[in-house]
């Protein structure tokens, strides 16, 4: 079940893209929100829920149809600053894999809770907090390329040449002009330092801009819904 949320963030998540790498869409796909319930089968991954299966849902419901296109964009290289990087490599066991070609794991209160592999986003107002194990500079750069966690607005490549996986702990605050919400409204103010500057001075890592290929998806045709 997914609640209140607008068609554009759905086909995001379906097709694994950020704001950035969508283009052509009309926009009531920004502002109409939608509740979607649905079955799988119990042996269902994750990558197949997000993926192939919210999909086909979007080709159903609301007629999506899409085309591939590459555009030559502004995006962000991330290197390693003045000095050497301020990161540890994760010890080997001290957290368990996961991956999205599994089923998610179904874990109740009785059971211990095993620490993933990979980054948590804490969001407080405009505040992010980026925790993690396991972290190679690849997933990071992933992770920061996500509009909707770091706000900007371009594809991160990594180029720092940091080979293994990382413990990871940034706090930064977004722009408040990049956090207006679907529904018009902004969060409350941030208290921690810009995301280039947490970058910095709490991983030694930076940002360059520069220009690259950007793979994204433009928006032949979408329909709103028939009613259930």
């Amino acid at each position: 079940m997914i609640r209140n949320i607008a068609l554009r963030r759905l086909i995001l998540i379906a097709y694994g893209i950020q704001d950035y790498q969508l283009w052509g869409d009309p926009s009531w796909i920004r502002s109409e929100h939608y509740d979607i319930q649905a079955k799988a089968d119990g042996n269902t991954s994750v990558q197949q829920l997000e993926g192939a299966m919210l999909q086909a849902l979007l080709k159903e419901r609301f007629k999506l149809t899409l085309h591939r296109e590459t555009r030559e964009l502004p995006v962000y290289a991330l290197t390693v600053g003045k000095g050497a990087a301020k990161l540890h490599h994760t010890e080997h066991g001290a957290c368990t894999p996961y991956s999205l070609d599994s089923p998610p794991p179904i874990l109740t209160q009785a059971d211990p809770h095993p620490i993933f592999c990979g980054l948590h986003l804490t969001v407080e107002g405009l505040n992010r907090t980026l925790d993690g194990k396991g972290v190679t500079m690849d997933m990071l750069a992933a992770n920061l390329s996500r509009t909707y966690n770091s706000s900007l607005g371009r594809n991160v490549i990594d180029r720092s040449g940091l080979a293994g996986a990382f413990d990871v702990h940034l706090t930064w605050a977004i722009d408040p002009l990049a956090a207006v919400s679907d529904a018009g409204a902004t969060s409350p103010e941030g208290t921690g330092p810009a995301l280039v500057t947490a970058l910095r001075e709490q991983l030694g890592l930076k940002l360059e801009s520069a220009k690259g290929p950007v793979e994204g998806f433009v928006v032949d045709h979408v329909e709103r819904p028939s009613a259930n």
